[in-house]
Parts: C-alpha cells; sequence; structure tokens
C-alpha cells in the first residue's frame, strides 16, 4: 500500500513538473490558474504543510537565492517544494542582485531548479517602478533594462532558474526596450543582475527610436549592460524607408548613439546599390557611412571611392574622396 502511494505521488509530481515546462514552451489560455489548481492538489498528498517558511540554496559557501512564503509545501521523497505569495532575492557574488514577488514558484531540491510563476523582477531599489508594471494587465512578458545606471525591472509570465546556468530564462511573448531601443523575442535569457542578456527570435526585430522609421532584424542580440552595447549574432538586416543593409556584424553602442556594421556590408537604396567593408550608422543624424573598399552602382555605371554617405533625413547620397567611375563598355560604344 505504501509503494502504491508513493508510486502515484511520483506520477503526480511528474505530472506537475510537466504543466510547468508546458507553461515554459506551450503557454495556453490562462497558465496562473493551472498552477493554482495543481498545487492545491499537491497538498493532499505532501508530506510537510508549512507557514511563514523561509527557503534559500547555499552551496560551498555561496548563496544562489532566498525566497519568504506565506505557505509552502514540500515531499521529502521526491524533494519538490511548492510556495505561495513569495517574496525571493536571487544573489550574485554573495550579493542581492535580482528581487521578486511571485504567486506561484516551485523549487526541485534534487535538480537544483526553480520556476516561477506570474514574476515581478527589479533590482534593488527599482521596486516602485516594477509596480507600475502591474497595471499592464495580461500583456506579454515586460523587460525594461537601463541605458546608463538606472535599475532594472521586468514582468515575467513564466520564468525558470537553475544552478548549473545560474540564468534566468523567459519564453514566449517577450516585449523588452533599453533606453531608446525596443523590441520583441521569443526568449530571454540573462544572468541573474542582467548584466549580460540575451535576446532570441526566429528572428528578433529592434527599433531605435529617433532614427527613421524602421527595423534591425537577426536571428538574436547580445546586450551587454556594463558596456552599455548592442550586438547581433549573425546576418543582420536593417530597413529603414526605402533602404535596406545587410551584414555579418552588428554593434550598437547606444551612448554614441552611432551602429557599426562589418563583415561585407551591402546597401541599396532607390535605384542605387552600394558595398564595402564596414558602415556607420548615426542614428541622431539619420546618417550611414560605408567605408574601406566602397563602390557604388547606379544606372549601370560603377562608382569607386572612400566612402559613400547616405542621408535618411535628406534622402541623398554621395560618394567622398579620391572617386573612379567605371562605365560598361557597351555604354561607350
Amino acid at each position: 500500500m505504501e509503494f502504491l502511494k508513493k508510486s502515484a505521488f511520483f506520477i503526480f509530481v511528474v505530472f506537475i513538473l510537466f504543466l510547468f515546462i508546458w507553461a515554459l514552451y506551450l503557454p495556453k489560455h490562462d497558465i496562473t490558474k493551472t498552477l493554482i489548481k495543481t498545487i492545491e492538489e499537491q497538498k493532499k498528498l505532501t508530506d510537510i504543510l508549512l507557514q511563514e517558511a523561509t527557503f534559500s540554496e547555499n552551496v560551498g559557501g555561496v548563496k544562489y537565492w532566498e525566497i519568504k512564503a506565506k505557505s509552502s509545501s514540500l515531499n521529502k521523497s521526491t524533494g519538490v517544494a511548492a510556495m505561495e505569495q513569495t517574496n525571493g532575492i536571487f544573489f550574485k557574488n554573495n550579493k542581492p542582485a535580482l528581487k521578486f514577488i511571485s504567486p506561484l514558484v516551485t523549487w526541485n531540491t534534487i535538480n537544483k531548479n526553480i520556476l516561477l510563476s506570474d514574476t515581478l523582477g527589479f533590482s534593488v531599489g527599482s521596486e516602485q517602478k516594477a509596480r507600475l508594471l502591474e497595471k499592464g494587465g495580461n500583456q506579454a512578458s515586460t523587460f525594461i533594462l537601463p541605458q546608463s545606471q538606472e535599475g532594472y525591472y521586468f514582468k515575467a509570465k513564466v520564468l525558470s532558474w537553475d544552478i548549473n546556468s545560474q540564468k534566468i530564462i523567459c519564453s514566449q511573448g517577450i516585449y523588452f526596450q533599453k533606453g531608446n531601443v525596443e523590441g520583441n523575442a521569443e526568449k530571454l535569457q540573462a544572468d541573474v543582475g542582467l548584466e549580460t542578456v540575451s535576446i532570441l527570435g526566429n528572428p528578433c526585430k529592434i527599433v531605435i527610436a529617433g532614427a527613421p522609421q524602421g527595423t534591425i532584424e537577426a536571428k538574436d542580440f547580445l546586450i551587454d549592460q556594463t558596456k552599455n552595447e548592442i550586438s547581433s549574432i549573425g546576418k543582420i538586416i536593417l530597413t529603414a524607408d526605402n533602404l535596406k543593409l545587410t551584414a555579418g556584424k552588428f554593434l550598437f553602442k547606444q551612448k554614441e548613439a552611432v551602429a557599426y556594421f562589418g563583415n561585407s556590408v551591402n546597401i541599396t537604396y532607390d535605384n542605387a546599390s552600394a558595398r564595402g567593408d564596414q558602415a556607420a550608422y548615426n542614428t541622431k543624424k539619420q546618417e550611414i557611412s560605408l567605408m574601406k573598399n566602397v563602390s557604388l552602382l547606379r544606372k549601370g555605371s560603377r562608382l569607386v571611392g572612400d566612402k559613400v554617405i547616405i542621408s535618411l533625413k535628406n534622402k541623398t547620397y554621395k560618394i567622398i574622396g579620391k572617386t573612379k567611375i567605371v562605365i560598361p563598355e557597351e555604354e561607350i560604344k
């Protein structure tokens, strides 16, 4: 009888974990209601019920997190704890980095992973700003990242963390903003201090406010908060008005408001096309400078020079430096 009881509970716990994985990757109409119902059912099979309990993860003198829960349940056989009405902190280098509030949290003490539902997260001192996201209703997960020394804050439908990667992961329906840059993604992954943030999509698109209407598109973007930079992983495509730029490399220095492109840059604009090894896009001046091994093709003629400058504001382009015009042989005859 005892064996049957343990077997039934084991199957139920596996079902709980399946529901959380399902919530991460295939979200349905109301994840929270499903999790509440599941935790209520788990209480009937749990070994220990606790009120006003504190849980924490400490390994080798390193503290990873601490969670305070108004009520919680723990099964000693499976090592799964379910916590309700929680306040917690993730630590980085033994110092508080990410604070959070979540109505539902599960902790697998064996696999060392945590799953959080409807989480409000914020850096130390940013709780008041984070509370404003609560008024947003049932929208996509939202991450607000600082452009300078301002604190970060976010609202995540489902969030996960594990001790191996020591990263937080949020999937499905993500909106993010970093100063004058905003975009949408399928997945976000970051350290608990949100100093290095990976924005993943298929593709992922960002918009730079103040620049001409258009998008910058790549499979993935990497945000480096310490350097205040955004870079791409793989091919990049920029579209603005009737301009299209492709390159193998992208780096946006937010403080300078300049985006740099490399690894073979190709541009089409109006009835002309140009290529070069590198390009710089000044978003304030709305000007793109194409540099190194530059050529401009227009109406069958090719112009070679030191630099091509395209003004998106004035809708003009010009070639600068020593210029050579290459005319097709058939036009000379």
